[in-house]
């Protein structure tokens, strides 16, 4: 299998396993956020942290080409993201979401957008050519410019 940016993925990877020993040792089902985004400090340390939602925690890491979004959270959380830019046809899914590169069990590596005014009519657009398949949540705030366009960053199937 090939994977674009194999350094990033191997490092999440490794993100993945401390998760799940930290978990195991403390006894905890909820997500080590804080402890996780200590790790990525480690192993990305150009990385800035850009977000955090009520679910997930964002950084800004860089390879030789682009900035990315990797995106750490619970398990369920990262397969709903993935969920939702796999419920866009191929045609169109790129040109209306950020791209997700791969997914590990905790973490998402998209491309990085840059938070600007997102005009109403913009959201109004996105909104109507992701509803048929069943896309939610399409707001200001997981709306991007990403690559000189707008384009959702996240978005929900529940």
């Amino acid at each position: 299998m090939i994977v674009r940016h194999e350094t990033i993925y191997q490092k999440a990877l490794l993100i993945d396993r401390f998760i799940e020993f930290y978990m195991k040792a403390k006894k905890r089902k909820r997500f080590p956020r804080k402890e996780a985004g200590q790790v990525i400090k480690l192993l990305f340390p150009n990385s800035r942290n850009v977000g955090e939602g009520a679910f997930k925690k964002v950084f800004q890491i860089s390879s030789r080409s682009r900035d990315l979004a990797l995106k750490v959270s619970g398990e369920e959380n990262i397969r709903n993201d993935v969920g939702a830019y796999d419920r866009l046809p191929k045609n169109i899914r790129n040109r209306c979401f950020a791209k997700i590169y791969w997914n590990t069990k905790y973490c998402l590596l998209q491309k990085y957008g840059k938070a600007v005014r997102v005009p109403p009519e913009v959201i109004g657009s996105l909104k109507k050519k992701v509803k048929p398949y069943g896309l939610s949540d399409v707001r200001v705030a997981n709306i991007r410019k990403v690559d000189g366009k707008f384009k959702i960053v996240d978005a929900n199937t529940r």
